[in-house]
Formats: structure tokens, C-alpha cells, sequence
């Protein structure tokens, strides 16, 4: 498996990516997680509505009043945690001495934004692979699936071959057995066959043969020649590029 995916030169070339992406294993660690933000959002609303008030509750405009006094003050007070030295302590400091008080309500509205944009995007993925009657594939085995068949396309300009083997149900050829190998190191608990079919079958023509669609689209942004001289250029810009084309 070596040769698809590695490259010949002594250039480092592609490798395969193993990061996980952004979606959750299962279920109850996706609900962990939508519940936690939705949490924390209603938390955060709940206190820069106690801080804000209301413009027409004078009484409490008053109480606010007296709190950022003692709010500014406490915070100027130094604390063990305290790294002035550091990038984190100088933005906090920063924010101590410009004002405490209202500059930790712009945090906590900034903090409200973001976790509703969090909570907002779970809900997206909540609607598109966690409300399936059935169990929801395995989105990490898929998504390494199809990195590998990309890697094998991109190096051999072909599909990557996929069967199992007649004594057992263990992959025959190299890209199914390098992606079981890789499932394994990877503690990936799913069918190697399952996601090594469906990632196959994602590819597309671009992905198989990029060199030759970009040789295409060179040729369709030649400008037509309309003289004789022009003509040969053009046949001699084509030779260049059949001469430059990674299959030559």
C-alpha cells in the first residue's frame, strides 16, 4: 500500500489526515454536549439581564450604581491566578483598569453570541444525524474512509479497489487492508467494508484524474486563432502543455 500513498520524489507528499472531525461519536455525547450549551446560554442571559436591568427600573439603576464601585474596586485587588506576564494576564489587566464593571458585561454578551451560535449549529446537526430512526452511521469512519480513497486517487488516478477475502471476511486488496489497519490504530469501532463501499463511491472525476481536468481547462481558456501565426502558437502552447502534463 506503500506506493499509493507515499510518493516517489524525495518530496513529502500528501498524508493522511486523522483528525476527527467535528461531529460527535454517538448520540449521548452529542446531547451531552447540545444540553450543556443550551445551559450555559440560558445561564448567561439570566445574568447580563440581572446586570442590565431595566432603563425604567430606577431603583435598580441606583443598585447599579453602588455594585460597579464595588465591583471595580474588588477587581483591582491582586490575585494568585494573577500573570502579568503573561498574554492572558495583560488582556485581563487591560480589561481591569479600563473598567471592570461594564467590560465584563461585554464579555459575557460576546460569550452569549458565540454559544448561541455553538448551540445553533447543534441544532443544525441534531436536525441532519441524530434524529434518524435508525442508528446514525459512523461519521469518523466515514470521513477517513474517504481521506485514504482520495489519497489512493489522487497518487494511482483511479478508484481504489475494495473486496474481502474468500477464507474470511477480512479486506483483499491493499487499500481495504491499509484502512482496516488504520481503523485499528485509530480504535475506529466500525465495518471496514461499510465505510471503505461508501467512500468509494464519493469520489469524484476530479478526484480520480485532477491532472487531466485541469489540462482541459487550460485548453477551453486558449483565446481562438484567427491567423496563421496564432494558429502555431496555440499548437505550440498545446505541445508545452502535453510536455508539462504529469503523465508525460
Amino acid at each position: 500500500m506503500r506506493n499509493a500513498l507515499v510518493s516517489d520524489s524525495n518530496e513529502e507528499g500528501p498524508r493522511l489526515d486523522t483528525s476527527r472531525p467535528n461531529i460527535h461519536d454517538s448520540k449521548k455525547d452529542f446531547l451531552k454536549e447540545r444540553d450543556a450549551v443550551a445551559s450555559i446560554v440560558e445561564h448567561l442571559n439570566l445574568a447580563i439581564t440581572e446586570l442590565f436591568g431595566s432603563e425604567d427600573d430606577v431603583q435598580h439603576q441606583d443598585m447599579a450604581d453602588r455594585l460597579q464601585v464595588a465591583i471595580d474596586t474588588g477587581a483591582r485587588k491582586p490575585q494568585k491566578f494573577d500573570d502579568p506576564e503573561a498574554a492572558h494576564g495583560l488582556a485581563l489587566r487591560n480589561i481591569v483598569q479600563t473598567g471592570f464593571y461594564y467590560n465584563s458585561q461585554l464579555v459575557i454578551v460576546r460569550m452569549i453570541n458565540v454559544y448561541q451560535e455553538r448551540l445553533n449549529e447543534l441544532k443544525d446537526q441534531e436536525a441532519e444525524f441524530w434524529s434518524l430512526a435508525n442508528r446514525a452511521p459512523n461519521y469518523y469512519a466515514r470521513t477517513i474512509a474517504l481521506r485514504l480513497a482520495r489519497l489512493y486517487a489522487l497518487h494511482k488516478r483511479q478508484k481504489p479497489p475494495f473486496g474481502t477475502a474468500r477464507d474470511g471476511n477480512h479486506p483483499s486488496t491493499d487499500f481495504g487492508r491499509a484502512l482496516e489497519e488504520i481503523f485499528d490504530v485509530l480504535k475506529i469501532k466500525a465495518t471496514v467494508r461499510n465505510a471503505a463501499e461508501w467512500a468509494i463511491n464519493q469520489l469524484t472525476e476530479d478526484e480520480i484524474n485532477p491532472s487531466t481536468n485541469a489540462f482541459r481547462g487550460m485548453l477551453l481558456g486558449l483565446n481562438p486563432p484567427s491567423s496563421t501565426e496564432e494558429r502555431q502558437k496555440t499548437r505550440q502552447k498545446i505541445a508545452d502543455m502535453l510536455v508539462k502534463s504529469p503523465k508525460n
